[in-house]
C-alpha cells in the first residue's frame, strides 16, 4: 500500500488541521497514509491489533459530513494501549487466555472519537501494564524507534512507539508508576501524566487501581495538551473520578514569574553506571540557568522511600486485587516475571497496608511544602539505558532502576510530562520530566514548551 501524502508529511495534529483546512488533504488520505506507513515499518512489535483498512477508511469517510472547525480532533489518526477496551478491538492486556470483546468503548475513548479522532488500533504493552521496560509481552519485545537493540521503555510500550515512528498522532497510555513517562523518554516524544482522577479510568484494564490514570503521547506538547481536554469530562461510570475543581482545565498557564525549579542534591542523583546519562542531565540544568530559571537542591529521599512503596510495599496488594483470581487460575498463562511481582501482593496484611498509607500522608506533606511556592520538580525521564538482552537477565532489578524518577508520582499525588532534550553518542534519546503537585497540570506543560520551542526541530523520528 502506498501513501498519497509522503513520508515527509506530518501528523501532527496542527499539520493535520492546517492540511484540513486547506483542503490539501482529506482524512482518507490521511488513513492512506498511516497504513501505508505501518505496513512499511513492519514493526510487528508494537502493534496487537490493527482496525481494517476498509473500517478506517468508512469512519473518515463518514467525517465528511462534519465542519473540520467544529471537530477539535477532526480526522486525527491514534492508537490505544492494548488495556483501554476500544469497541470492535478485543482487549488483552498482553495476555492472550485474559482476552475480551468490550460491549462498549472506555470512556476516555468515546470522548475522542466524538471529537472526530479515529482509532486505528491497539498497541503492545507489558503484561498487565507490570513493567517499566517494554519486554514483558508475550506478542514480541517492544524496542525502541530509534534504535532496535534498546527497550522502548514500558509499559505502555507500543503507544510511545507508534507515535515516534509517526505512524498515528497521538496515542493513549497509561500511568501507575511511569507508563506513560519512561516510553517518552527512550523515543523522543511527550509524555503527559495527568492528575490522578482527573480524567476517567472508566474502561481501562486495573493495574493499580487506586494510582491508575489514562496518558498521553504525542508529538507535540500542544497537542498533548488538547487531547487531555477533550478527554476532561465527568463520567458517572467511573467512582475514582476527582471532583472537579473550579477552573481547572488542561492547557499551558503563564508560568509564575517566582518560579523554582528543584532538582535532587547531586549525592542524590542516580544513573546506574550511565554516566553520559549524568553528563547530559548536568548539561540540561546549565540550559535551564541560561533561559533565566532559578534552580534549588532539595532532599530527594522522601521521593526515593514513596517509589519503593509502589512495587516493594502494600501497594502490590492492589494489584493482586484487581488480578490475582485470574492469576491463580491461569498461572501457565501468565509470564513468570508477571506472576511473581503480582502474587507478591497476596501476603499483604491490613497493618502493611494502614502502616504506609500513614506514611504516605506524611511524606505528602514533605513534598507539597516543597512544591507550595510556584515549585518544579525537573528530573532525568529514565535514568539507565539497557538492552533488551540486558533486561531479559535481569528483569526486576534493571527494571527497577527504570523507575528511580518516576515511580513516586501518583502516590504523592504529582502531575507530569516527559518532553525530548537531546541524544546519546548511540543515536538514543535522552529525556527530561517536569512534575507539580496535583491540578498544576497546563503549569507543568507550559513549562515543557518552554523548554523544547527553543530546540525547533520535529519530536518523534523522522521519516525522511
Amino acid at each position: 500500500m502506498t501513501g498519497s501524502l509522503g513520508s515527509s508529511f506530518s501528523l501532527s495534529i496542527a499539520s493535520l488541521r492546517e492540511a484540513y483546512l486547506s483542503a490539501s488533504a482529506a482524512p482518507v488520505d490521511v488513513v492512506r497514509e498511516v497504513y501505508s506507513r505501518i505496513e512499511h515499518d513492519r514493526r510487528d512489535d508494537v502493534w496487537i491489533s490493527v482496525r481494517s483498512f476498509d473500517e478506517a477508511l468508512n469512519i473518515a469517510r463518514k467525517l465528511e459530513s462534519f465542519s473540520c472547525s467544529k471537530l477539535p480532533l477532526y480526522g486525527v489518526p491514534f492508537s490505544v494501549k492494548d488495556n483501554i477496551d476500544v469497541c470492535g478491538l478485543q482487549t488483552t492486556a498482553a495476555c492472550p487466555a485474559y482476552s475480551y470483546m468490550p460491549a462498549q468503548s472506555a470512556s476516555v475513548v468515546r470522548y475522542l472519537e466524538n471529537s472526530g479522532a479515529i482509532c486505528i488500533g491497539k498497541t503492545n504493552l507489558d503484561q498487565f501494564a507490570t513493567g517499566l521496560n517494554g519486554t514483558r509481552s508475550p506478542y514480541g519485545e517492544c524496542r525502541s524507534a530509534f534504535n532496535k537493540n534498546y527497550a522502548s521503555g514500558g509499559s505502555s510500550s507500543g503507544s510511545a512507539v507508534s507515535v515516534a515512528l509517526q505512524q498515528v498522532s497521538f496515542s493513549l497510555g497509561t500511568d501507575t508508576g511511569g507508563s506513560g513517562r519512561i516510553p517518552a523518554g527512550l523515543n523522543h516524544i511527550f509524555g503527559l501524566k495527568p492528575t490522578v482522577g482527573s480524567l476517567s479510568s472508566h474502561g481501562l484494564v486495573p493495574c493499580c487501581p487506586s494510582l491508575d490514570c489514562p496518558s498521553v503521547f504525542s508529538l507535540a506538547v500542544e497537542d498533548a495538551v488538547l487531547v487531555a481536554d477533550v478527554m476532561h469530562s465527568y463520567d458517572s461510570l467511573d467512582s475514582t473520578l476527582r471532583v472537579r475543581r473550579p477552573g481547572f482545565e488542561f492547557g499551558l498557564s503563564e508560568l509564575p514569574t517566582d518560579i523554582s525549579i528543584l532538582v535532587p542534591e547531586l549525592s542524590q542523583l542516580e544513573f546506574f553506571g550511565n554516566q553520559a546519562g549524568h553528563d547530559l542531565y548536568l548539561q540540561a540544568l546549565d540550559y535551564i540557568s541560561e533561559l533565566g530559571f532559578r534552580l534549588q537542591h532539595f532532599d530527594y529521599s522522601p521521593f526515593i522511600e514513596a517509589g519503593r512503596l509502589l512495587f516493594n510495599g502494600p501497594w502490590l496488594a492492589d494489584r493482586f486485587a484487581s488480578i490475582g483470581e485470574f492469576l491463580i487460575a491461569n498461572p501457565s498463562d501468565v509470564l513468570d516475571t508477571t506472576y511473581a511481582i503480582v502474587e507478591g501482593g497476596s501476603s499483604i496484611t491490613g497493618e502493611e497496608v494502614f502502616k504506609a498509607q500513614q506514611r504516605v500522608a506524611h511524606l505528602k506533606s514533605i513534598v507539597h511544602s516543597l512544591l507550595q511556592s510556584n515549585n518544579l520538580l525537573l528530573l532525568p525521564t529514565v535514568a539507565p539505558l539497557y538492552t533488551v538482552e540486558q533486561l531479559k537477565k535481569d528483569p526486576i532489578a534493571l527494571n527497577n532502576h527504570f523507575g528511580y524518577y518516576s515511580y513516586f508520582a501518583n502516590i504523592l499525588d504529582l502531575c507530569a510530562v516527559s518532553f525530548p532534550h537531546g541524544f546519546y553518542s548511540n543515536g538514543m534519546p535522552f529525556g527530561l520530566t517536569a512534575m507539580g503537585p496535583a491540578f498544576s497540570d497546563a503549569v507543568v506543560a507550559r513549562f515543557a514548551k518552554v523548554l523544547t520551542d527553543p530546540l525547533g526541530h520535529v519530536f518523534g523520528k523522522s521519516r525522511l
